[in-house]
């Protein structure tokens, strides 16, 4: 594997990461409302047996802001490794973009956040915010395979 390929997707996929985190902090201000990614990072404390997890309808102060976006990051930069270790560095990156972003999705929100009681499921959840967590994943999967082909080829 080319570690320029690795460094590329983690780097494509933190580049995403941060700009969905960005939409989302936006989000909560504009609306006045956790976003769903702080609403997963409450129900996992919760299901932890966290003592002290803020009310749901409270904005998230500075420190669990901090853990909420620095998860997701986290989760977007092991994501773009695990683009690296399965995609071949020659995929087009439309091709192999897309499709990582669904079966990103499809991991993340139709089987894990399920399984793990982090979410509702998310064939519950109405078309709107399905085509919404369609469109942010694939253009997060474009991201990744768009900064791994980048580097891969320097």
């Amino acid at each position: 594997m080319n570690g320029k390929h690795m460094t590329g997707a983690i780097a494509g996929a933190l580049v995403a990461g941060l700009g969905l985190t960005v939409m989302m902090m936006a989000g909560e201000r504009k609306s006045g409302k956790p976003s769903e990614l702080t609403e997963l990072e409450r129900a996992g404390a919760r299901e932890l047996g966290v003592r002290f997890v803020p009310q749901d309808d409270r904005l998230p102060d500075a420190t669990e802001q901090a853990i909420v976006q620095g998860g997701h990051l986290l989760l977007s930069a092991a994501a773009g490794a695990v683009y690296a270790a399965s995609v071949d560095e020659d995929a087009g990156v439309v091709a192999s973009g897309v499709a990582f972003g669904l079966a990103f999705y499809a991991a993340m929100h139709w089987i894990t956040g399920p399984l793990l009681g982090l979410k509702k499921p998310e064939w519950q959840s109405d078309v709107g915010t399905i085509g919404m967590h369609t469109l942010n994943h694939v253009v997060f999967g474009l991201a990744t395979a768009a900064g791994a082909k980048a580097l891969a080829k320097r």
